[in-house]
């Protein structure tokens, strides 16, 4: 049979193509005792081999009584019956109760015969060998009955189900002492690439730290397989042949990521293929990020190749491995791990290519919101923020906000965030958090404040953090809410101001002292990310400085070196100039202070934050403006560099007319 080689084809087409050469089905069946069944995939339906309970027993502490002798009982004319023995939890009582006889009974005993029901012991009263009872009861009232939680030959668990501790517990209590599962697929992991180190190790220029053997191993203990970690293997085709070799004939199934392109250095496709029959089945995926995706059979054991990337390798983890190995494991359904939602912004995808979008997940309260997040496919921050992703279709080149949408998990132990502060980069949030009663499970994603602006609006986060200046007025945020149609949905509440101006080197050897030096041919500088108050503001002063010179403000923009080159966060600026990749930057002074280098301010600005009017009575939110009131808030924030609190932060600010 030919192999398709260096050809895309689409995720569904994948598995359809890799049925014919592998068959993903369970590895065989073996019977386990319940200590050893956790996680394990039931190979066979399950019946009830007994009642449960197994005789009527009491559901309280009491009397078992005849019903018919407690009739009209109340209060002030309590039916006086005699006590003839008492029915203990494995000790029941062994003979016939008659009319004007009770039995003490505890929780969880046996019902004697002729008992047709239980009064609970707070309405009786024991006197000697008799008993007052105050209430009346109804016949069956109080007692569980055989069978009536589950019947002998009932169906009680399927073929394919995960036992959980919640099914251990039912096996337990219906005698089962072992069950039959279905055997554990053994998968193999390596990391593939030259540049890769391990965690704790010292960096050399051109360097990583090796994220996948980390990230999916994790993924694969969450799906419950048994998992050998080879490590990180160079580049190097004769070192990765006996590797993946070893890693084959201890396995099942080998997962590798790295090197999966078709460059000079990228080895491991021809591994692949040169290791055994068929070899690779799937050189390539119509999907973004992740086209690099290697699959392939080696006399009969499957291996996969995911990219080196790790946001890659993580969502293609979950789109393809992670089902292939569901289907191997006999696991039925795994409909667990997606989750529907409404898309919050229009989201742009490209025919040809279907394209995997990371996003936050927004309990609106009726129902999940799906908030796409920028990132690039070999970002590692988007692993704080993100809850999972979902696809945008080949054949389609958007999805438009509103549409209803899966988002697949990137975790099964997946929980919303308490709260989700989506907006400018500041660090007095993060001082906010830690200032809670109890720290909330938060995501604090940088994505400007325009965008954050936007997204409180459209509900897709609680709160955004925002310094737009506005140059009609001269002001800071308020002006916007009109202005972006968000009157009555979004409040300002005001935060505190920061000193805003160029990060520049330690000593300023390039003799910088305002925005007109960035047009020097000499200097290079980095941008903020559009949409932040930070590019804003430097727009703003770019258009003074046009105005000046007598030129349009795009041929002022063309002449910095570096204006296209875009940083999201404050940091990012600073380490681009201490590193020597820029000479200056725009940013806040603490950032300048944390890198050691100089600061050159340019202007105070107010950072203030955004709040949807529905969200304003949630307890969250409360707390989060109760601790910008706070005499501790304001003593740790002004210990940072260049940041001021004022006295009316936490109020509320009216829109200017």
């Amino acid at each position: 049979m030919a192999k398709v080689f260096h050809t895309l084809v689409s995720v569904d087409e994948a598995f359809s193509m890799l049925g014919r050469y592998h068959r993903l089905e369970p590895l065989g069946v073996e019977v386990v005792g319940l200590e050893e069944a956790l996680w394990r995939v039931l190979a066979e339906d399950v019946g009830a081999r007994v009642d449960v309970p197994p005789f009527d027993r009491s559901e309280v502490d009491g009397y078992g009584v005849i019903s018919a002798d407690v009739v009209g009982a109340e209060e002030d004319s309590p039916a006086r019956l005699k006590v003839v023995g008492y029915s203990k939890i494995g000790e029941p009582f062994p003979s016939e109760v008659r009319r004007g006889e009770v039995v003490e009974v505890d929780t969880g005993a046996a019902i004697p015969r002729g008992v047709d029901s239980v009064v609970m012991a707070e309405y009786c009263r024991r006197v000697g060998d008799y008993v007052y009872i105050y209430r009346s009861v109804s016949p069956g009232e109080n007692i569980a009955f055989t069978g009536s939680d589950v019947t002998m030959g009932d169906l009680i668990l399927n073929k394919g189900c995960l036992l959980t501790p919640k099914e251990i517990s039912l096996l337990s209590a219906l005698g089962f002492k072992s069950v039959p599962v279905f055997k554990i697929p053994k998968v193999a992991l390596i990391s593939v690439g030259s540049e890769l180190r391990r965690p704790g190790e010292e960096l050399r220029y051109g360097e990583i730290y090796d994220v996948n053997t980390y990230s999916i191993s994790s993924l694969l203990k969450e799906v419950h397989v048994s998992t050998k970690v080879y490590g990180v293997v160079s580049d190097d085709y004769d070192l990765l042949r006996k590797t993946l070799s070893d890693a084959l004939d201890w396995g099942d199934i080998v997962v590798t990521s790295g090197g999966t392109s078709a460059g000079i250095t990228d080895v491991t496709y021809r591994v692949i293929n040169d290791l055994g029959s068929p070899g690779v089945i799937i050189h390539g995926l119509k999907v973004r990020p992740g086209k690099p995706t290697v699959i392939g059979v080696v006399n009969g054991k499957l291996v996969v190749g995911l990219p080196g990337f790790p946001l890659s390798a993580v969502m293609i983890f979950n789109l393809v491995v992670k089902p292939l190995l569901l289907k191997i494991m006999g696991i039925r359904s795994s409909t667990e791990f997606k989750l529907p939602s409404i898309l919050a912004e229009k989201v742009v995808g490209g025919k040809g290519r279907e394209h995997l979008v990371p996003v936050i997940l927004v309990d609106s309260g009726n129902g999940f919101i799906s908030y796409p997040i920028p990132t690039a496919s070999g970002s590692i921050s988007v692993f704080t923020t993100a809850d999972g992703f979902i696809r945008v279709p080949e054949r389609f080149g958007f999805l438009s906000e509103g549409e209803r949408v899966d988002t697949y998990l990137i975790s099964s132990n997946w929980r919303p965030a308490d709260l989700v502060i989506i907006g400018s980069h500041d660090y007095g949030i993060n001082i906010a958090l830690n200032l809670f009663n109890v720290r909330p499970n938060a995501k604090v994603v940088s994505v400007g404040s325009l965008a954050g602006l936007i997204a409180v609006g459209k509900g897709g986060s609680h709160i955004a953090g925002t310094h737009l200046l506005d140059e009609e007025t001269d002001t800071y945020n308020v002006t916007f809410i009109s202005k972006l149609g968000l009157t009555g949905r979004v409040v300002i509440i005001r935060g505190y101001s920061r000193n805003v101006g160029l990060i520049v080197q330690r000593g300023n050897p390039k003799n910088i002292r305002g925005v007109e030096d960035l047009l020097r041919d000499d200097v290079v500088f980095t941008n903020r990310n559009r949409g932040s108050g930070t590019r804003t503001l430097l727009d703003v002063l770019l258009k003074d400085l046009a105005r000046d010179y007598g030129v349009g403000f795009d041929e002022i923009a063309r002449r910095i070196r570096g204006y296209t080159v875009e940083a999201k966060t404050h940091t990012a600026v600073a380490a681009a100039v201490a590193q020597g990749r820029a000479d200056v930057g725009l940013g806040v002074e603490v950032a300048a202070n944390m890198y050691g280098l100089d600061f050159i301010h340019l202007r105070k600005e107010h950072y203030d934050f955004a709040v949807n009017t529905g969200n304003l009575e949630k307890p969250m939110i409360k707390e989060f403006i109760d601790v910008l009131r706070s005499d501790e808030f304001k003593r740790r924030l002004e210990s940072l560099k260049g940041y001021e609190v004022p006295e009316d932060v936490g109020t509320t600010l009216q829109q200017l007319s």
